[in-house]
C-alpha cells in the first residue's frame, strides 16, 4: 500500500499540469437583447451588413428573429441618401418569402430548395449530397430518426415543409432560422448574399430579388438537428459563427471561396466554392469541413476565418486561416486538454477524397497557455502580405491578454512562427492597473508606426457567456495601441510602463481625452475606459489613419438593454490632435467620444464630402467629412461628423542638378 500512493504522489503533479482551463458557456442568444427570452416574445436584431454601392447608393441587410418561437428573417433596405431619419425601404424578406403565406406561395417551395450537405468520413474524407432523405448516409438517416423514427418527415420540416407543425412538429412563424452572431457577407460579382442561421444552414440569396439560391448543411451539426422540430425546442446555435468570401487558385482555376465558422453550434468551420451560387453544385461545391474530430485543437469559431496566399516553399497556396477559437479542451470526446490555442492553415486545394494530414495539407501553429486556471481562447488575427502578396505577419490576442505575432518567413511548417520572443513569448501582454490579465476578443487593427515596423491596435474584454452581462464582477478593461518595430532580437513591450497613458474625463456624455505627447522610446499608447464593465469586443476602423472604435457596457441587470459609445482618435497618438475632429454639439477637438442610442459592433461612417486645397509651395491638403451615424431598419440618424485631414499630390520637393545629364544617359 505505500509503494501505491508514492507512486499516485509522484504522478499527481503531472496530472495538475495539464488539468483543462475553465470551460465557457457559450450563450447561443442575443448578449445584447434587454431580456433573457425566456421573458420575451419580441422580435430582436441580429448582425447586420452596410454597404455603398458604387453609385453612392447604401444597402442594409439585416436579420431579425422572433425570440418566442424562434423564427427568423432576413431583409434588405434601401437607405436615403445620407444621414436622413426617413426609413428605409424595405426591398425584400427572404423569411417571408420562404414560408409563403394565403395568398403567395413559399418561393422556392420546400420540395425545390437547393439544400446540400456532406458526408464526412472519420478522415476527413467528403463528398457532397443533395439534403433528400436517399442521398444521406445510414448515420445521418439514425440521426434524423432521432427516437421517433420520423427522420424522413423531419427532413421534410427542415426543407420547409409545414404540414406536421402544431401537431407532431413545432409550429414556426417563418420556416427560415434565426441569426444571432452569424455575419452576413455579400459577393459583388453575381450579387449574392451570404448568411449563417440556427436552422441549421447557410443560406445563399439573390441579392438583388431576395431568392434562395441554395442552402448548405454542415455535417457537423446533424446530430443536433433533430432538436429543431421538437415542440420543447430551447434554441440553440447552429452555423451562427462570422463569415469570409475571398478568391483563390486552387489547382489552376480561380475560385471565390466562401469560409463560414459554426460559432456555438460546432467546433470547426467549412468552406464552399460559390464562384457561381446559382450553379452552385455544378462547382466543388462543399471543399471541405474541418472540425476537432479533424484535430482536436480546434474549438468553437467564433472570429472571422480569413484565405491568404502562402509561400510553402518553393510554391504558392492558398489556405483558410482559422483562429482555434474557444472550449477546445472541452471533455466532448476531442479534447486538447492543455488549452493552448492555435492557428490553423487549412490548405483549399485539399481534394475531396485526400484524409486531413497535419504538415501536408494543413498546418498548426501552437501558442502556449499563460495561466491553466483562466479560460484560454486564440482570437482572429489580422493579417499582413508581403511585397509578392504573399501572407508575411499575422497579430492576434488570447482570452489571457496575449498578444501573439506570427511570422511567416521561411518554408512551410514554420516551426518558429509563433512569438516573436523567445520560447514563443508574446509581444504583449494587457493586464490592467491591478496586473489582472485582460481578454482580447477582437480581431486586432494595423498601421505604420512612425519610427518602422507597425502599431497594432486593439481593444480589451469579452461577451461571450451570459455571465458577461454582470456588471458586479467585472473588471476593468482597455484600448491598446502597441508599437512592433520588427527589430532582432525582438523587441518585446514588457508593460503599461513602457506605453504613454491618455486619460477620459466622464464627467458629462461626451467624454473628452487628453494626455501628453508621446516620448522618444514609447511602445504606444493605452486608454482605460472608465464606465464600469466598458469593454471593446469588435474591431474598429481606421480611416485615413485615424481610429475609430465602439464599446458596449452590459445594463445594470438582465433586463437592461445595453449602452454603447463610439470613440475617434489619431492613431498613432491616441488623442484628438487635430488630425481628426469628432464635431459635436457643443463642437470641442477634444471631444473624442459619444454615446450611440444602441449598440453597434462597428461604428458606422457614411462617406459626405471631399475638399482638396493647395498650398504656396505646392503642397496639397486634402480634407474629408463622414457622418457618423447610427443606422435601423427605423431609419439613419446622423450622430457626428468625423474630420480627417491628410496631405495628398506631390508630398516633398527634391532638386536634381545633373537631371539633364541623367536623362541623355539613360537614351
Amino acid at each position: 500500500m505505500p509503494a501505491r500512493i508514492a507512486m499516485l504522489l509522484l504522478s499527481l503533479p503531472a496530472v495538475l499540469a495539464i488539468a483543462a482551463p475553465p470551460v465557457l458557456n457559450i450563450d447561443n442568444g442575443p448578449l445584447v437583447l434587454a431580456c433573457p427570452p425566456a421573458a420575451s416574445a419580441g422580435a430582436a436584431s441580429g448582425e447586420r451588413l452596410l454597404r455603398v454601392t458604387t453609385s453612392g447608393k447604401s444597402e442594409l441587410y439585416q436579420s431579425t428573429m422572433n425570440v418566442g418561437d424562434w423564427s427568423g428573417h432576413f431583409s434588405r433596405y434601401i437607405l436615403s441618401n445620407g444621414a436622413s431619419a426617413a426609413p428605409p425601404a424595405l426591398i425584400w424578406d427572404a423569411g417571408a418569402m420562404l414560408t409563403g403565406s394565403a395568398s403567395q406561395p413559399a418561393m422556392p417551395a420546400p420540395t425545390q430548395r437547393n439544400i446540400y450537405t456532406s458526408i464526412v468520413q472519420p478522415d476527413g474524407r467528403l463528398t457532397m449530397a443533395p439534403f433528400i432523405w436517399q442521398a444521406l448516409s445510414p448515420a445521418q438517416q439514425a440521426l434524423l430518426n432521432s427516437t421517433d423514427n420520423a427522420g424522413e418527415q423531419r427532413l421534410a420540416y427542415l426543407r420547409g415543409d409545414r404540414t406536421l407543425e402544431g401537431t407532431q412538429f413545432r409550429p414556426r412563424s417563418s420556416v427560415l432560422g434565426d441569426s444571432v452572431h452569424a455575419t452576413p457577407v455579400y459577393a459583388g460579382d453575381h450579387e449574392t448574399v451570404y448568411v449563417g442561421a440556427n436552422d441549421g444552414m447557410l443560406h445563399a440569396f439573390d441579392a438583388q430579388t431576395g431568392v434562395e439560391l441554395f442552402a448548405y448543411i454542415p455535417d457537423a451539426v446533424f446530430a443536433q438537428l433533430h432538436y429543431l422540430s421538437d415542440p420543447s425546442y430551447k434554441h440553440r446555435a447552429y452555423v451562427d459563427g462570422p463569415a469570409s468570401i475571398a478568391d483563390a487558385d486552387i489547382n489552376g482555376s480561380k475560385k471565390r471561396i466562401l469560409l463560414s465558422a459554426m460559432g456555438g453550434g460546432a467546433q470547426g468551420v467549412f468552406a464552399l466554392d460559390v464562384t457561381d451560387p446559382a450553379h452552385f453544385a455544378d462547382g466543388l461545391g462543399a471543399v471541405w469541413e474541418f472540425t476537432d474530430r479533424d484535430d482536436p485543437m480546434m474549438g468553437n469559431v467564433t472570429s472571422l476565418p480569413q484565405i491568404a496566399r502562402l509561400r510553402t516553399g518553393d510554391a504558392y497556396r492558398y489556405f483558410a486561416i482559422v483562429a482555434s477559437g474557444i472550449n477546445n479542451y472541452a471533455a466532448d470526446g476531442h479534447a486538447a486538454s492543455a488549452g493552448k490555442g492555435a492557428l490553423f492553415l487549412l490548405a483549399l486545394d485539399k481534394p475531396h477524397d485526400e484524409a486531413w494530414q497535419l504538415n501536408a495539407n494543413y498546418y498548426r501553429l501552437i501558442t502556449p497557455i499563460s495561466d491553466a486556471t483562466l479560460a484560454n481562447a486564440l482570437s482572429a488575427p489580422v493579417l499582413l502580405n508581403g511585397p509578392d502578396g504573399a501572407l508575411r505577419l499575422a497579430y492576434a490576442g488570447d482570452l489571457q491578454g496575449n498578444l501573439w505575432r506570427f511570422d511567416f518567413d521561411g518554408k512551410a511548417p514554420w516551426p518558429n512562427a509563433v512569438g516573436p520572443g523567445k520560447g514563443k513569448a508574446p509581444l504583449f501582454v494587457a493586464r490592467d492597473a491591478a496586473g489582472k490579465r485582460q481578454p482580447i476578443t477582437e480581431q486586432p487593427l494595423l498601421a505604420y508606426a512612425a519610427g518602422g515596423g507597425y502599431v497594432v491596435m486593439f481593444g480589451t474584454g469579452q461577451l461571450i457567456e451570459s455571465a458577461d452581462r454582470s456588471t458586479g464582477s467585472a473588471s476593468p478593461q482597455s484600448y491598446y495601441a502597441i508599437i512592433d518595430s520588427l527589430l532582432n532580437p525582438p523587441d518585446l513591450v514588457s508593460g503599461r510602463k513602457q506605453l504613454t497613458q491618455r486619460f477620459i474625463d466622464a464627467t458629462g456624455d461626451l467624454f473628452s481625452i487628453s494626455g501628453t505627447p508621446m516620448e522618444s522610446g514609447s511602445k504606444g499608447w493605452f486608454v482605460d475606459f472608465p464606465q464600469a464593465s466598458e469593454r471593446s469586443i469588435a474591431k474598429g476602423t481606421l480611416v485615413d489613419g485615424e481610429l475609430v472604435f465602439n464599446t458596449i457596457q452590459p445594463g445594470k441587470d438582465a433586463c437592461s438593454a445595453p449602452h454603447g459609445r463610439s470613440y475617434a482618435v489619431n492613431a498613432l497618438s491616441g488623442l484628438p490632435d487635430g488630425s481628426v475632429t469628432l464635431s459635436i454639439l457643443p463642437d470641442n477637438p477634444a471631444m473624442a467620444s459619444l454615446p450611440l442610442p444602441e449598440y453597434a459592433p462597428q461604428p458606422v461612417l457614411l462617406p459626405q464630402s471631399v475638399a482638396t486645397t493647395s498650398g504656396a509651395a505646392g503642397n496639397i491638403e486634402q480634407q474629408k467629412s463622414y457622418a457618423m451615424a447610427s443606422v435601423t431598419t427605423a431609419g439613419v440618424t446622423q450622430l457626428a461628423t468625423v474630420k480627417t485631414r491628410r496631405r495628398a499630390g506631390r508630398l516633398s520637393w527634391r532638386e536634381v542638378a545633373n537631371w539633364r545629364e541623367l536623362h541623355e544617359a539613360s537614351k
